[in-house]
């Protein structure tokens, strides 16, 4: 099921009025401790991190995935709550061939970060229990839509259980830039602990074409090995657990941001 861009709180209430039995972890507003905020990862190596917002959306999840085993890549997929619903089998294929999957919101609304504390995690936790069902672990990262965060979300993803994960290389696949611009957008701001913005779904639900992202990722990838960078998930560049466990917001090895 998706929904056009919307009054968040509105359609939220219609999936508890219409029934629905999600449970949800309230934000607390006893505490003011924030989630942990990452825009880059550990450098040691040359060390870089690809990842991929809006998705799962057919064909272009399959044929980037099927790019990234081609070079033997690893990335990090931060899925829709509603696309996984939509496209369950996509994402299990990413999480059987090593790929990491965070949550990026059910809704993609530009309202979350001033959203009620409530309206917030009913929405990062329907997400979650989409992803759940699809890739078989509750994510522990989180993606906020559009990279737009406020205290109060990150107080929320503190309480929920997450880190917060940006990026500070945009490829800019979003907007009309070209194929050798897009490239040049990575391998020109690309260092040591990048984290790489792509999208291989639409922007808040909507399934733009991606076909230039696909033309482009060959080549950055290229690039990047040619430059002496390694690839690595946002995990295993950072120690951040992928999935919720009882001491996960303790396992950071590298905390760069």
């Amino acid at each position: 099921m998706r929904f056009p861009r919307f009054q968040l709180s509105i359609v939220l209430l219609l999936f508890v009025q219409a029934g629905s039995t999600l449970a949800f972890a309230a934000c607390s507003s006893s505490t003011n401790a924030k989630a942990l905020h990452l825009s880059s990862v550990c450098a040691n190596g040359r060390t870089i991190a690809l990842t991929f917002d809006d998705g799962p959306a057919p064909p272009y999840s399959a044929l980037i995935l099927s790019i990234l085993q081609s070079h033997d890549v690893p990335a990090t997929f931060f899925v829709e709550g509603q696309a996984t619903d939509a496209h369950t089998d996509m994402v299990r294929a990413e999480v059987d061939a090593g790929m990491a999957v965070g949550n990026h919101s059910w809704s993609h609304s530009d309202q979350l970060p001033t959203a009620s504390s409530d309206v917030f995690a009913l929405d990062t936790q329907i997400a979650a229990q989409a992803i759940e069902r699809a890739a078989g672990y509750a994510p522990a990262l989180y993606r906020a839509p559009y990279g737009h965060t406020s205290d109060s979300m990150l107080r929320g993803l503190r309480e929920l259980g997450y880190v917060s994960i940006g990026w500070d290389v945009d490829s800019r696949d979003w907007t009309d830039d070209s194929v050798d611009q897009i490239v040049q957008n990575v391998l020109g701001a690309a260092h040591p602990g990048a984290i790489v913005l792509m999208h291989d779904g639409g922007l808040g639900g909507g399934n733009p074409d991606r076909m230039k992202t696909i033309e482009a990722l060959p080549r950055i990838i290229d690039g990047l090995k040619r430059a002496g960078y390694t690839f690595a998930t946002i995990p295993e560049a950072t120690g951040a657990s992928q999935e919720q466990t009882s001491s996960h917001l303790e396992e950071l090895r590298c905390s760069a941001s």
